[in-house]
């Protein structure tokens, strides 16, 4: 099994704790596809050479080959665990980057992780999050650069949901953590409208920050933007 599988399974296997932990409990289990509308804004390095690039994602859109996300949270009374994978892949001669270069990018982050419920409003949570990039760079004067990596980190952080009714909710995460990155951190705010007990929409705001280098990839890098999701409830 190689490196990247390995570091995969390390990460998925974590809510295994939560349910070891509250085998006997009830639990609510919730499955969201989503869209998440990410610009990219910073620095990446192949080999050595490093390019600044910013994309919107309006313009990533246009180039979009494939793409998928999803999140799946299960919660008990006390201790919940949640996944969630986001793949992307882009190909494309005529994104304006700095520099007037084009890029490929193949893009996978899965996380997942244990939550444990302080009160009403407020939960802990930690876990692992996995990030691997493929790309190939377009240099001027027709020079190419292909590479890229894996790597997972680990985090805490929390949540705060100050509104969750019949028909509404409101919820607030941040988490920060560090591994193979020199550090990561992420910050979202979400709200939902619910039409009844097993569907709901979903509409967040979500902002990942990865500072990442090793001897062959750099991935120093802000991805923001909104996301809108269906929630299915069981």
């Amino acid at each position: 099994m190689n490196t990247c599988k390995k570091k995969l399974i390390k990460v998925c296997a974590l809510p295994l704790l939560a349910l070891t932990i509250n085998a006997e409990a009830e639990w609510n289990y919730q499955l969201t596809p989503y869209l998440w509308g990410a610009s990219l804004d910073g620095t990446t390095a192949v080999a050595g050479q490093d390019v600044d690039f910013t994309a919107e994602f309006s313009d990533l859109v246009k180039h979009l080959d494939a793409g998928f996300a999803a999140n799946f949270t299960a919660q008990s009374d006390s201790w919940g665990y949640f996944i969630d994978g986001n793949f992307i892949k882009l190909k494309t001669d005529e994104l304006g980057l700095k520099g007037g270069i084009d890029v490929a990018l193949d893009q996978k982050i899965v996380e997942a992780g244990i939550s444990y419920r302080l009160s009403e409003q407020f939960d802990l949570i930690g876990g692992g999050r996995y990030q691997k990039i493929d790309q190939d760079l377009n240099l001027p004067l027709n020079r190419s650069l292909n590479g890229g990596d894996s790597w997972i980190d680990g985090f805490i952080g929390a949540t705060w949901q100050p509104v969750n009714t019949d028909k509404w909710t409101l919820k607030l995460r941040g988490d920060i953590g560090a591994g193979d990155s020199d550090s990561v951190w992420q910050a979202g705010i979400g709200g939902g409208y619910r039409f009844n007990k097993t569907w709901s929409i979903l509409l967040a705001y979500r902002y990942l920050s990865t500072d990442y280098e090793s001897d062959k990839f750099k991935w120093d890098v802000d991805q923001s933007g909104l996301g809108i999701g269906l929630g299915i409830r069981w």
